[in-house]
């Protein structure tokens, strides 16, 4: 048998299937987050730290921002970032 043949598929440059491969596992996590997670339903209200106004969920911390002219929730929840001080 010939192995000539057997290939069928071009290469994929590897940095554009990385790009595409990142973004796909970003959203595949994001989803099975929402639908085995939490459901982010108790919100705190919102709270103005510097120029960021947010909102965080009671359950799991996890901050959604907030927009004080509309007073909606807008984008994706995330998590925050951890300042640390030293010698605290």
């Amino acid at each position: 048998m010939s192995t000539q043949h057997t290939r069928l598929l071009s290469p994929i440059p590897q940095s554009e299937f990385l790009q595409f491969n990142g973004r796909f596992l970003d959203d595949l996590k994001y989803f099975m987050r929402r639908i085995a997670g939490c459901w982010h339903r108790k919100l705190s209200r919102p709270f103005t730290r510097g120029k960021q106004t947010y909102r965080v969920c009671i359950r799991c911390g996890m901050y959604r921002d907030f927009d004080l002219q509309t007073w909606k929730s807008t984008g994706r929840f995330y998590s925050p970032s951890i300042e640390r001080r030293n010698g605290v």
